[in-house]
């Protein structure tokens, strides 16, 4: 795993989070989940999800009112590889 790199478990499906993906939301979408978000950017906390192990850095600091433990997945990258306590609420696209 490079420095630009990292891994998110949620739900027992792993995805991987690498300098192509702005944020953990964009990279489950780009492996055919379809996530719930709204704002893109931290502001109305709808990409909410529970952090379990690891850590995320944030490109912005995010406006929403997040609690301890918790991510918002639209503004967030992984720092190495974290796990989510559920898989947010993304459904598979069916192809």
């Amino acid at each position: 795993m490079s420095n630009n790199e990292g891994r998110v478990i949620a739900g027992g499906i792993e995805v991987v989070v690498d300098s192509h993906h702005k944020s953990i939301l964009e990279a489950y979408e780009q492996a055919g989940f379809t996530p719930e978000y709204h704002c893109r950017e931290g502001v109305c906390g709808a990409c909410r999800t529970t952090l379990l192990k690891g850590e995320v850095e944030y490109r912005h600091a995010p406006l929403a009112n997040i609690p301890k433990g918790q991510i918002l997945s639209c503004c967030s990258k992984p720092k190495g590889t974290i796990e989510l306590a559920e898989q947010p609420p993304f459904k598979r696209q069916i192809a």
